[in-house]
């Protein structure tokens, strides 16, 4: 087995005992990816979520709407309860009829947000594993990078050095020689020759 599909299991694992809230709802986590941009497992995963959100917040909404007309229909009853008496009152057995009509509804509609949350559940762990893999992928391509990059600054910084110590030792060099030459020949001389080079320490300094 490789050592992804193992990582994968310990996460599964992990995200099995944490109760994690969905994961497209957390802005921080869409920030994951502002830069790389999301996976095509991570957006798939993302997709499934979001799905199962959209279903989440009309099932809630009906059960809601249904909960409401549930309690008109009874009220209507407790007013009307004059007509009890009347066994084929038409409209007793309509608002009976739709009451457990509602009833079932709401029953259907309980066990299916059940199951939703189960596979809310599933699908938003396996989010969780992807965004870790995803994420853990970048970040050691980042170090891998930023260790060559520290190796390149190392490297330049000792050259740099190297460079630096040239050219102070180069600059010592023609002080020392032009001290020399100074003593040996004079001020006349060397200042002849001072004017003679100087042109040409000009061009060579352009």
């Amino acid at each position: 087995m490789s050592k992804k599909k193992n990582a994968g299991r310990e996460f599964a694992k992990i995200a099995q005992n944490k109760n994690l809230p969905p994961l497209v709802l957390d802005q921080k986590w869409h920030h994951l990816f502002t830069e790389d941009g999301k996976s095509k497992e991570v957006a798939k995963l993302e997709q499934k979520v979001n799905k199962h959100l959209s279903r989440q917040g009309h099932l809630n909404q009906e059960m809601k709407e249904l909960k409401a007309l549930k309690n008109k229909l009874m009220k209507n009853i407790v007013a009307n309860m004059d007509e009890i008496g009347e066994a084929e009152s038409p409209r007793l057995q309509e608002n009976g009829r739709l009451i457990t009509e509602i009833n079932q509804r709401m029953e259907a509609a309980r066990r299916e947000l059940e199951e939703l949350q189960d596979l809310m559940k599933m699908d938003n762990d396996e989010l969780m594993v992807e965004t870790m893999e995803y994420c853990y992928g970048i970040m050691n391509r980042n170090e891998a990078e930023r260790e060559e990059l520290a190796d390149w600054i190392s490297k330049t910084r000792i050259e740099l050095k190297k460079k630096i110590i040239r050219k102070d030792t180069i600059e010592d060099k023609n002080k020392e020689i032009y001290a020399y030459l100074h003593d040996i020949f004079g001020a006349q001389v060397t200042g002849a020759f001072d004017l003679k080079y100087k042109d040409e320490y000009r061009k060579r300094g352009k």
